[in-house]
């Protein structure tokens, strides 16, 4: 049996800034790189990765990265899916959470917001990725990505209806959790 663990994207210029970013690139921030930074030194003592995969969206892949690093695990061994970027949320993406304090993915209003991915869509996502990795030999795997998309993997992975995904605690930045 596989051991699973999630970690979401070190903070992002755009969390930072109260910025919602969705689908949209936003590199760390230097608070970001620090917490990346802390992550790495505590998988170094607590935990040993066979595989790491990250989302290809920046902020995500240089937690990964940063992770990495300071764990002695190759960079080029990182394997990027793009099944786990974050969900694109349409109109309300580059926009002030105070512009839009109940759309911005971690509430159910999200889904009334023009041009957001539709809840199905981000749930086969993730039931792909599932697949993907239950097929890969390795024991010990280390997701990094998107609050919304880890939420949603954390659905997908107990067969609960996509949205329950907004009952899911939304995950800090940087932080480990095991789910398998």
């Amino acid at each position: 049996m596989q051991k699973l663990y999630i970690l979401r994207h070190g903070q992002s210029q755009a969390n930072a800034d109260h910025v919602i970013a969705g689908s949209h690139e936003s590199p760390l921030s230097e608070t970001g790189e620090r917490q990346a930074a802390y992550a790495g030194d505590t998988a170094r003592q607590f935990f040993t990765f066979d595989l790491i995969v990250s989302s290809p969206m920046g902020r995500a892949h240089q937690t990964a990265a940063i992770i990495a690093q300071r764990i002695g695990y190759p960079h080029e061994d990182i394997v990027l899916l793009d099944d786990l970027r974050e969900r694109n949320l349409g109109d309300v993406e580059g926009k002030d959470y105070s512009q839009a304090p109940h759309h911005n993915g971690n509430y159910e209003d999200a889904e009334n917001v023009p041009g957001v991915e539709p809840i199905e869509e981000l749930y086969k996502r993730m039931e792909t990725v599932l697949k993907t990795l239950q097929a890969r030999p390795e024991k010990t795997i280390l997701v990094v990505a998107h609050n919304g998309c880890l939420r949603m993997l954390k659905v997908a992975l107990s067969n609960d209806p996509p949205m329950s995904m907004y009952s899911q605690p939304r995950l800090e930045n940087a932080v480990f959790y095991q789910v398998l």
